[in-house]
């Protein structure tokens, strides 16, 4: 049998494309100027901005409606389609002329609707592609603990997404769904899911996993056909190195500091800190931070000492810093370290205002620790809602669920904000998506670093003060612009 050579097979898919363009140019003309779709008005729904955003969701959401056809003919000349990736444009035009054409196309929509994928049905296109044209964004891949010993963390982060997609979709077309698969904790398992998802049923989106070893894989597949990634909960710096398309819902140290000291600020306006660092590479980027944060909310760095991170006596790093007369101390230490630091607090600098991160949590240090960083205050890893959002989300998830929202339920209710944000800015795919995220993404070095995405809504880190031995909710601050 005679095998005509490649070169000649890749001339004649240029061709075939070529001449798909020039149908479009001609059935330009007629379809831009068709103006809004009909039975626009049948919807009481809100549209994406765009008109190829517009005519998908219509098409996604009401594929059968007499007005589908028309759609479809609108939707294939569209000047946004261009701009996809050459394999997405072709796909995307193929799913909306065969689904013009199951609509009952007839006349002349029928007619350029079988021009259309005359000129680009026989083009090499994997099938891969054809499958997320047609799912487009409405389909959300979720892969997370449902089962196993982080079953609570995966049920309650499930219960906090389903809660955005029901405002999205009572607002919003087209009406998104979400597909779960449990990951049951294993990465492996995980990975296999995330597979199914991406290949299977075409996903553009997938969510999970709950922790860094087990979203590393998830990150990579999900890489390697140019889908998006959101990560709820994962701590390790480097996911974002896997692609462009793999997002954090994660709190920098800049994001921590700028919190932390903003009520310091409030507090003692013009005030200054003094710094007790270990040089462990994590608190020495958190101290950074914490000077960075004092520049812009106008705090004064007192001054500054480096401790190792085992040693025993800080008294003198102590009395160095109360010397300075600052307003307030900051701890950027270890948990051991920060429990001999707030031992000998008492003798060097008593009543000193104390302000740190997780290291002060008081859960983990004996009743004399605990008694020194009494009224401390320090900032967690964790978002919390504030003002009317929170009292909005607590009072529905309540009465859906019948239980008050943990942590999880707020980071899958703000993960499922951003990518219906994304959504209702008019993106079609996963690259159209992946740029929405991307104006998402918090303006400073760390949070550009790790594609770390700003809430939509209200929300900050969450800060305690340590009261009675025990930490307490600390009082709400000004919130960020």
């Amino acid at each position: 049998m005679r095998t005509e050579p490649a070169a000649s097979r890749r001339r004649d898919a240029r061709a075939r494309v070529r001449a798909g363009t020039l149908v479009l140019a001609l059935l330009g003309a007629g379809a831009l100027n068709a103006g809004e779709a009909p039975g626009a008005d049948l919807s009481a729904k809100r549209y994406p901005p765009g008109k190829a955003a517009e005519l998908k969701a219509r098409l996604l959401d009401r594929p059968s409606a007499p007005e589908a056809p028309s759609w479809a003919v609108q939707y294939v000349t569209q000047p946004e389609l261009d701009r996809l990736e050459p394999p997405a444009r072709v796909a995307e035009r193929i799913w909306a002329a065969r689904l013009g054409l199951a609509a009952r196309a007839g006349g002349d929509e029928q007619k350029k609707l079988r021009q259309i994928l005359a000129s680009y049905e026989s083009c090499a296109l994997d099938s891969l592609a054809l499958r997320r044209a047609a799912t487009g964004l409405v389909r959300i891949g979720v892969v997370i603990p449902l089962t196993g010993r982080f079953d609570r963390y995966g049920k309650t982060f499930v219960q906090g997404l389903r809660l955005s997609v029901e405002d999205h979709n009572r607002d919003w077309a087209p009406n998104v769904t979400l597909v779960l698969y449990d990951s049951e904790g294993d990465p492996l398992v995980g990975a296999r899911k995330a597979r199914w998802l991406l290949r299977d049923h075409g996903v553009s989106i997938l969510i999970g996993e709950l922790f860094s070893a087990n979203t590393a894989p998830l990150a990579a597949a999900s890489q390697v056909v140019g889908a998006v990634l959101i990560s709820p909960s994962a701590t390790n710096e480097r996911l974002a190195i896997l692609g462009d398309g793999v997002f954090q819902l994660h709190l920098g140290n800049s994001i921590l500091a700028e919190s932390l000291l903003r009520g310091f600020a409030s507090q003692s306006p013009k005030g200054s800190v003094g710094l007790l660092v270990a040089t462990t590479p994590e608190d020495s980027a958190r101290a950074e931070a914490v000077v960075g944060a004092c520049k812009a909310l106008e705090i004064g760095v007192a001054g500054k000492e480096v401790v190792p991170p085992d040693a025993v006596d800080l008294t003198r790093a102590l009395t160095s810093l109360r010397e300075k007369r600052p307003q307030a101390l900051v701890l950027a230490a270890p948990a051991r370290l920060s429990g001999i630091a707030a031992a000998q607090l008492a003798g060097v600098w008593p009543k000193a205002r104390v302000y740190g991160f997780e290291s002060l949590d008081p859960s983990g240090m004996n009743a004399e620790v605990r008694a020194a960083l009494e009224g401390a205050t320090y900032v967690t890893s964790d978002y919390v809602l504030a003002g009317a959002v929170r009292d909005s989300f607590e009072t529905r998830y309540q009465r859906a669920y019948r239980e008050p929202p943990t942590r999880m339920s707020v980071r899958g209710y703000l993960v499922g904000l951003a990518v219906a944000q994304g959504i209702e800015r008019g993106s079609l795919n996963a690259s159209m998506l992946r740029e929405a995220l991307r104006a998402q993404v918090y303006d400073s070095e760390d949070g550009r670093k790790l594609r770390a995405l700003r809430p939509a809504v209200t929300a900050e880190p969450e800060r305690f003060v340590i009261r009675s031995g025990k930490a307490s909710p600390a009082d709400p601050v000004p919130v960020s612009p």
